[in-house]
């Protein structure tokens, strides 16, 4: 793992992070899809996976407004990794609301 830490101080900020040699560990892709979502209305998701009651990996995210008529269904992806291998046993959790109080997003 490699890691900087940065004082920003306006304008445009370059890090070179430099070289890093992929370790062992694991990745999860998971696939969610979002029933009946609104049209025009972003959607907040979180999801993440516990070993035990410990928090292992997270994600926290917005689904940007999809076009159509009607309520429609959206299809996600997501990927979470994990540190060391072996087989693990995991718990997965995910939840999704509108990111939009009310009305149509501009965005």
């Amino acid at each position: 793992m490699l890691e900087r830490q940065l004082e920003l101080e306006g304008g445009l900020t370059v890090c070179r992070l430099g070289a890093l040699r992929p370790e062992s560990g694991q990745t999860l892709e998971c696939l969610l899809r979002l029933e009946g979502v609104q049209p025009g209305r972003r959607v907040a998701v979180s999801a993440e996976a516990l070993e035990g009651e410990e928090v292992i990996a997270s994600r926290v995210f917005s689904v940007p407004p999809a076009d159509g008529p009607g309520p429609g269904d959206v299809p996600v992806v997501l990927r979470l990794y994990f540190e060391g291998d072996g087989p693990r046993t995991i718990t997965l959790r995910a939840d999704a609301h509108y990111a939009d109080q009310s009305g149509r997003c501009v965005l």
